[in-house]
């Protein structure tokens, strides 16, 4: 087994790229030459907050995390929210609608049916549904050292077979299986392991997965009443695709980055608060796709939101300025 320890997104790149250069051994799959870590990887990320990659060799969209961070809070997973902001996403779509393995309504509105998920809102479940932020809000709410605060992915109604009882053909099968929330017994923060069946390095894992997760961890924490405590994350097949191994050779070969921790002041402090401004945050992108919309920067009050907002605005507006409070984050949009 491989583990590692990591301050942040940056040392991750850097130093998971000379581990899979030094052990990666090839794999043909789907007609592709790939190669992987003979066994699992467990790494820990010290500082979940450092999850903006600034090493301008990685060449990391920095508007898809904050995109999908909302499509899945929001328990969505149609396709015209996501490819907007990354046309290629349609290429894992069944129908070319939604998106069957998308996280979204899996989190928000997990039903345990056969029909594959379709859904562009969920903020308002059903009582068939379950929505598994309540479930964690709720088990820390009876317990604050629960070890119960699990949320599944995997949907094995929907992911082995199909409705005819046949094995599931698809160009989606979720690769994240579990989260698990934690208060630590030492330092008493909230911690996040995240077990994953498959990871790439480099459109997973530091694209989107460790952004997305870490991002959850911190709004978790606020809603808890908790500090951010460390990230772990497990990759039962970790790996890299050959038409890449130029990018991981040039961050293989870095020498001088950096990983700046930045926890924003938030003011939301229970779930119903955080979706009140998820909502409000999803009416306002729809908007803001229209070329005459007009940028609010006091929109929102809390900075956390304010900023995401910023980032989605600027998305659909580049020309336009916007306000950026997180100082990393600030530096990338310039």
């Amino acid at each position: 087994m491989f583990t590692a320890e990591f301050t942040g997104i940056n040392d991750f790149l850097v130093k998971s790229s000379h581990l899979l250069l030094k052990y990666g051994v090839p794999r043909e799959t789907r007609g592709m030459k790939c190669y992987e870590l003979p066994e699992p990887f467990l790494f820990k990320i010290t500082e979940p907050t450092v999850r903006l990659v600034t090493i301008p060799e990685r060449k990391w969209n920095v508007y898809l995390p904050y995109a999908e961070s909302l499509w899945l809070a929001s328990g969505r997973n149609d396709m015209s929210f996501i490819t907007h902001y990354l046309s290629r996403m349609a290429d894992f779509s069944d129908n070319g609608q939604y998106m069957r393995a998308g996280y979204g309504p899996r989190l928000r509105a997990y039903d345990g049916e056969r029909q594959d998920y379709q859904i562009s809102n969920s903020l308002s479940p059903e009582t068939h549904i379950v929505d598994q932020f309540k479930y964690i809000a709720d088990c820390f709410g009876k317990d604050i050292n629960t070890r119960r605060a699990v949320i599944n992915i995997d949907d094995t109604m929907k992911d082995e077979f199909d409705v005819d009882g046949v094995l599931k053909v698809t160009k989606d099968i979720p690769c994240t299986r579990l989260l698990h929330f934690l208060r630590n017994g030492i330092t008493g923060k909230l911690d996040l392991t995240v077990y994953m069946r498959s990871n790439d390095m480099l459109w997973g894992a530091s694209a989107v997965n460790i952004f997305n997760f870490t991002f959850m961890q911190e709004y978790f924490s606020s809603m808890l009443g908790m500090e951010i405590g460390n990230y772990y994350h497990i990759a039962n097949n970790f790996h890299y695709y050959e038409d890449k191994r130029g990018m991981l050779e040039t961050l293989a070969s870095i020498k001088d980055y950096y990983d700046e921790p930045y926890v924003y002041c938030k003011k939301f402090s229970s779930l119903q608060e955080f979706d009140e401004q998820i909502k409000k945050l999803s009416d306002e992108e729809a908007k803001m796709r229209d070329a005459d919309y007009h940028y609010n920067p006091n929109l929102f009050v809390d900075s956390f939101f304010k900023d995401w907002y910023s980032v989605l605005y600027h998305k659909n507006h580049k020309r336009c300025p916007v306000i950026i409070e997180h100082p990393g984050l600030y530096k990338i949009m310039n």
